[in-house]
């Protein structure tokens, strides 16, 4: 059986997948190469982050927009059903 000249995990995913998947990686090597070119700085930036992550609620900011998602659900689909029922309403009317 012949093999494919893809990866396995690429082949699973759609051709959107390696987009961000160079991406990633350039970010990735653009981070390394910024470490080693400037080793104090990226220490200092990695504590900086890493400070705000602690002492900002992530979590609670997270869940937040969360609640905020599902409780703004169904006010919206309310809304989109009765503009559609107004179309359509007006569609029949209106030929």
């Amino acid at each position: 059986m012949p093999k494919s000249p893809k990866p396995p995990e690429t082949e699973s995913c759609g051709p959107c997948c390696g987009d961000w998947k160079k991406t990633v990686e350039d970010l990735g090597g653009r981070a390394q190469a910024f470490a080693r070119k400037e080793p104090a700085q990226a220490v200092g930036v990695a504590f900086v982050v890493g400070l705000l992550v602690t002492v900002l609620p992530v979590g609670r900011l997270l869940a937040l927009l969360v609640r905020l998602a599902f409780a703004l659900v169904r006010p919206i689909l309310l809304v989109l059903g009765a503009v559609k029922v107004c179309e359509e309403f007006d569609r029949r009317n209106n030929p």
